[in-house]
């Protein structure tokens, strides 16, 4: 993800040397003012895929997961309506 939105400023391989943290290594033939924007670039669409992966993630633990139901015993249910009514 990252790579892959440093690749609109950048060039593919400059895009990963960038990414595994080669940065001085392109510091001849880029600017540094160009490094550093492809690497906000990237940070920010990568930030933006994570934030929205955990928003839905989050969604779904809200519809999917449920609080536990009263669990009534229907063997014992008719021993104590026997009870009840002899009371």
């Amino acid at each position: 993800m990252l790579t892959s939105r440093m690749q609109d400023t950048l060039s593919h391989d400059a895009a990963h040397t960038l990414a595994g943290g080669g940065a001085g290594a392109l510091r001849g033939p880029l600017s540094e003012h160009t490094m550093r924007g492809a690497f906000a670039s990237g940070l920010d669409s990568a930030s933006v895929a994570a934030g929205v992966t955990g928003m839905v993630a989050g969604a779904l633990v809200l519809v999917l997961v449920r609080t536990p139901r009263a669990v009534t015993d229907t063997a014992q249910a008719p021993a104590k309506r026997a009870a009840a009514s002899r009371a």
